[in-house]
Formats: structure tokens, C-alpha cells, sequence
């Protein structure tokens, strides 16, 4: 038997470094030591900035969406802490970072707080961190040290050069990032994607599998129509129960925040009114948007239906990201030299999994209904009702910092 309103929610993020710049001595600059602080709540803050600006440029990429910010962003930090000049700039821009100097202690601070979920009830949390580097190449030992002490990413040095060992490396990478997601998300760095060229593999795996804190009652699971348009429906099973919820209302959307046994950890789903209401939501919403809606949020009766749903994606970010305005780490150009001491390095793919599927236990129904649930007003005192029968968006929070660690939008069962 399943475990009982189980949300699964992995993520993974493998970056590639290549050589091939013309090499020449840093010339950076010490880094920026301003003494304003910057704690796990102002990364939170940059993260949410980001999610906001990545969701908006990858949102015509796909129907169905899910990735981490706070992974992309976590291994786009150890990147960050060996860049200057340009690179260094484009990218604080575009990621909302301070200098390294306050952005890493704070990774390393964010980290030990979200894998301390771990030990909560009902609660499943893994995150890992790992850079795989050329053997013989002269790499900063300063650079790898910083970001085995912020980031506790370990070093593997193997052999990307020969061709067999390449490929026999590749397949170890992939077997780290299997373990790391509880074999949910396999064959992450595709044959041909590492050549000899490639110098360095930085990796961020991050897992999570959580209660809800109200569980579905397993009888209720019914089947109905999802409405993926107003000319096109699809029969997909839906949980049911009314409790109390946090709830927002306005006259576009409806929202709930539906939290998880650990207390710490709840889901956000965004219901545009309109069915196809979230075609116009991806393109406007923002993070002020999405902090009003957190904010105000008030206890109600609701009446929940919910789909049991699945989604994964597959994607490279360098054009979305270069389109941000951090393309000069992806070029000729780029600075990394403090990873090397040298300008010749740049990175070459961005290459990000996510996973998520949310459900509950129970026997499946066989039959489907052809009925159509509309939304209607209700009277005070009574529970209003939230059916998730047509897209919504969601944004799976850390509750204490406010940090975004998942994100996606649901348009069409698989």
C-alpha cells in the first residue's frame, strides 16, 4: 500500500565546464565585503526573484512545468564563487546575489536548515552537492576548498578526455544522481553530451517526499473531466475533502496553501477562474503577486478537489539563461578564473530534471464520469469550494524562510 497523500518532489541540475578559452591571468578584484547582512531569509528572497524571471522565460518551453529554483540556483552559486568580471556581474544580476563572500556562508547555513526536515514526521529530504573535475588539470585549491566548506560538495576526480573513460564517467555521474533521488530520475547526462573537452562537473540533487497534514481519505478519490481547454477534456482521478486551509481570493484566481505533517513544508496551487485563465497568469504573474497572495491568505471551510498528478521535465537553461543576461559565461568570454587562476574555462550546458507527483493511497476507480464541476459562490459560514479541474500553477514553499524550492504548472494529464 502507498503511503497515505504522499507529494514526491525531486529535482537535479548537472552543469558542464569546458576548456577552450584563451587563457589568461585574473585579474579580479578583491570581492565585495559589504557589511550588510545577508542570512538564509535574503537568499530566500533572491531565489523567489529568480524563480519568478525563470518561470516566465521557460513557461512557452512546455504545457506541464516543474523544476527547483533552489537547485538551479545552488549550483549556479558554486559557479558564482569562482567567476569575475563580467561573468561575476551578469550573473549577480540575473540570480540577485551579493558578493560570494556573503552569499556562501548563507548557502551553507540554507542547506543545514532544509535537510534538518529530515528528522520531522512524515518527512523524506535528501540534498547533495558534487563537482567532478578532469584528473591532472590545475584547478584553485582555494576555489575547491571554499566550496567544499560552503557548499559540502566532494571532489571525484576522473578522466573525461579518453573516450572510454568518458563514458564509463558519465554513467557514474548519472549513478550519483540516481542514489541521490531515490532512483527516480535515471540517465541524466545523455551519451555525447561530455567530450574531451570537458573539464569539470558540478551536480546539485535535491528529494523530497512529505505527508500532507490533512490526509485525502482514500475512498473519496473519485474519477472526473479535467477541463485542458474549453474545446478539450480528459478523465483523471481527484481527491476530496473540506477542511480548514489558508485561502485567497480575487477576482482572477483562487488560492490555497495546503500544508505538510512536518509543519514546515506546504504547496501553494494558484487557480486561475478561467479555464484557460493560466495562459494569461504565466505571463503576468510576479513575486509581488505572489507575496500578496501568501500574505493574505486567511483560514476558511474549504471544499477541496484535488487531481492526483505526475510531471516531469527535461531541459537545458542556457538559452533561457543567456536571455536573462548571463550569457558571458557561456561563451569565449567567460570568467572563471578563480576556479583556475586562468580565463579558460566556460560553461557549456546547464542541464536540469525535475519530478513531482502528488497523491494518496487507495484503489483506483475504473469507471470515469463525464460530469462537469462549476464554481459557484458560496454563502457565508459556508466552505468555499476549490475544484482543480482545469490548470493551476503551484509553488511548493519552505514555510520559515518563505523560500520556493519547487515550481510548475499543471495543464494537461500525462
Amino acid at each position: 500500500m502507498q503511503k497515505p497523500a504522499i507529494q514526491i518532489a525531486i529535482s537535479v541540475l548537472a552543469i558542464i565546464i569546458l576548456s577552450g578559452c584563451k587563457s589568461q591571468k585574473s585579474t579580479t578584484g578583491q570581492a565585495d565585503k559589504q557589511a550588510a547582512k545577508f542570512n538564509v531569509e535574503s537568499l530566500a528572497h533572491s531565489n523567489n526573484l529568480f524563480t519568478i524571471d525563470l518561470f516566465r522565460q521557460i513557461q512557452t518551453k512546455s504545457d506541464n512545468l516543474i523544476f527547483s529554483p533552489y537547485s538551479i540556483g545552488t549550483v549556479l552559486a558554486m559557479i558564482y564563487s569562482g567567476s569575475g568580471g563580467k561573468t561575476k556581474a551578469e550573473m549577480s544580476e540575473v540570480l540577485y546575489f551579493p558578493s560570494p563572500d556573503r552569499l556562501d556562508p548563507a548557502e551553507s547555513v540554507m542547506k543545514e536548515h532544509i535537510l534538518a526536515m529530515d528528522t520531522m514526521p512524515g518527512t523524506d529530504i535528501r540534498l547533495a552537492n558534487a563537482i567532478w573535475a578532469q584528473q591532472d588539470f590545475s584547478f584553485s585549491p582555494e576555489y575547491l576548498d571554499r566550496v567544499k566548506q560552503y557548499y559540502d560538495a566532494p571532489l571525484t576526480l576522473m578522466d573525461f578526455i579518453q573516450t572510454p573513460n568518458r563514458e564509463e564517467n558519465r554513467k557514474k555521474i548519472n549513478q550519483w544522481v540516481e542514489k541521490n533521488t531515490n532512483y527516480r530520475i535515471k540517465d541524466l547526462i545523455q551519451p555525447g553530451v561530455l567530450d574531451a573537452s570537458t573539464r569539470m562537473v558540478l551536480t546539485n540533487a535535491i528529494y523530497f517526499n512529505g505527508a500532507w497534514m490533512f490526509p485525502f481519505e482514500e475512498g473519496a478519490t473519485s474519477p472526473s473531466l479535467f477541463h485542458v481547454s474549453r474545446q478539450e477534456n480528459m478523465t483523471m482521478d481527484f481527491m476530496h475533502q473540506t477542511s480548514s486551509f489558508p485561502y485567497y481570493e480575487d477576482e482572477e484566481v483562487q488560492a490555497i496553501s495546503l500544508p505538510y505533517k512536518n509543519g514546515r513544508m506546504s504547496l501553494m496551487v494558484i487557480l486561475p477562474k478561467s479555464i484557460e485563465g493560466w495562459k494569461i497568469v504565466s505571463q503576468v504573474i510576479n513575486y509581488e503577486r505572489i507575496t500578496l497572495v501568501r500574505s493574505a491568505m486567511k483560514s476558511r471551510e474549504v471544499q477541496l478537489v484535488l487531481p492526483k498528478f505526475r510531471s516531469e521535465l527535461l531541459i537545458n537553461l542556457r538559452q533561457e539563461l543567456t536571455a536573462m543576461g548571463m550569457g558571458t559565461v557561456f561563451s569565449r568570454y567567460a570568467d572563471l578564473s578563480g576556479m583556475t587562476g586562468e580565463k579558460n574555462l566556460y560553461v557549456d550546458e546547464v542541464i536540469h530534471k525535475a519530478f513531482i507527483e502528488v497523491n494518496e493511497s487507495g484503489t483506483e476507480a475504473a469507471a470515469a464520469t463525464a460530469g462537469i464541476i462549476g464554481l459557484k459562490s458560496s454563502l457565508a459560514g459556508d466552505p468555499v469550494r476549490f475544484i482543480a479541474d482545469h490548470p493551476f500553477i503551484f509553488f511548493l514553499f519552505d514555510q520559515q524562510t518563505a523560500c520556493i524550492i519547487f515550481t510548475g504548472r499543471f495543464v494537461r494529464p500525462s
